[in-house]
């Protein structure tokens, strides 16, 4: 298993600073200014990087309405399903570190689980576990969603979930945030540490990302933006969003994180500082059924994907229209979405962040990136 061209030392810049061409940068503040002054979002933040640099991070927009804070680079978002790679490397360091294999038995580590023994700890990582998500069971954010939890009490409301599985493991992919919820389960098993500890000791510290944590409301956290949803009809109205307790989320989608952050963690990434080149192709391996089948032919992933993808361990793989590869996720969360897209080839990255919970990010984080790609282009900042 080899890690395709562009990836691994992708975010090694070759060339020192970059900085955008100033009129790729009036573009972007044009398309984002509209986005905050429409009202389709109360507050923004964008990073780019290219060669490896972050060439441009920049606010726009409010972070907190009800105090007039503007959102600034150093704004922290809740980043959502973005979490998943986080989890998807925590568990392939513990892999390096032999205390885990993706091909263990879920059994190895919560033996109490219904049909422990047919579920992978890969087929968790690629979705084809065929275990349901909670969140989309009944009306998670009333109920469940406001709830504190321990992980032990979690892992047993999945596994009493009516209907636990979709579908035979590895007969099928269903996006499944159980399934990255049991993921943070396995870490804490087998690192004798909480999921945000492990994070901090093994992730961000180490990679000097100063404003990622697992988030907890509870926490006074300088630069932390509200969130907020829209008001229906009623453009540039809005309302804080409904309240969720971090625990019920945990590795599925808990993290805070800042445009900057999530720039270095990228280039981190794809530049082979966390992981080795055998763990990271894995995780961009596109994931397989039982029978062989890739299972980017089977997914129903929905509009906010944008198009087909392949997926592997918390990431997406697919091409865009001009046939350019790109490795990308999505992220939402009550009150906030996020939109991470990188270019391997193009050595390309880009970052937005939205304190709104609608999918303002997710609709112009590729406007933004064609901005970007038509400057790299025409600028030759290779």
């Amino acid at each position: 298993m080899a890690v395709p061209p562009g990836f691994v030392n992708a975010g090694h810049a070759d060339a020192g600073p970059v900085s955008l061409p100033p009129a790729t940068i009036e573009a972007i503040d044009r398309v984002l200014g509209e986005v905050v002054e429409s009202g389709q979002a109360a507050g923004l933040a964008v990073g780019v990087s290219v060669n490896g640099s972050s060439a441009f991070v920049r606010g726009y927009g409010i972070a907190d309405l009800e105090h007039d804070v503007p959102v600034t680079g150093r704004t922290a978002f809740r980043i959502g399903s973005i979490t998943k790679q986080f989890t998807a490397s925590g568990i392939l360091l513990l892999a390096e570190e032999g205390k885990v294999s993706v091909d263990d038995p879920l059994s190895e580590y919560l033996p109490d689980f219904p049909r422990a023994g047919e579920v992978t700890v890969r087929q968790l990582l690629n979705h084809t576990s065929g275990i349901r998500s909670y969140t989309a069971v009944g009306d998670f954010r009333r109920t469940l969603g406001r709830r504190t939890m321990t992980t032990d009490q979690m892992v047993d409301y999945i596994a009493n979930l009516d209907g636990v599985y979709e579908f035979d493991p590895g007969t099928g992919w269903s996006y499944s945030n159980s399934g990255y919820y049991l993921l943070g389960a396995i870490i804490e098993r087998v690192s004798g540490q909480s999921y945000a500890s492990f994070m901090k000791a093994h992730v961000f510290d180490p990679l000097g990302l100063h404003d990622t944590a697992v988030d907890d409301t509870a926490e006074v956290v300088p630069h932390r933006a509200n969130g907020y949803e829209s008001v229906e009809d009623v453009p540039g109205r809005f309302r804080n969003a409904s309240w969720i307790d971090m625990s019920v989320v945990a590795a599925a989608g808990a993290m805070r994180s800042t445009a900057g952050d999530l720039l270095k963690w990228e280039r981190a990434l794809f530049g082979g500082e966390v992981l080795t080149p055998k763990s990271l192709a894995m995780m961009i391996e596109p994931s397989r059924l039982k029978n062989g089948q890739l299972s980017g032919t089977v997914m129903q992933p929905g509009p906010s994907w944008q198009g087909s993808f392949e997926y592997g361990f918390g990431l997406a793989i697919s091409k865009d229209e001009e046939g350019r590869r790109i490795v990308r996720h999505n992220g939402a969360i009550s009150g906030f979405n996020a939109f991470m897209r990188s270019y391997p080839e193009q050595r390309i990255s880009v970052v937005l962040l939205a304190n709104t919970g609608n999918d303002s990010a997710l609709v112009t984080g590729p406007k933004v990136a064609e901005i970007i790609l038509d400057g790299h282009a025409s600028e030759d900042l290779h």
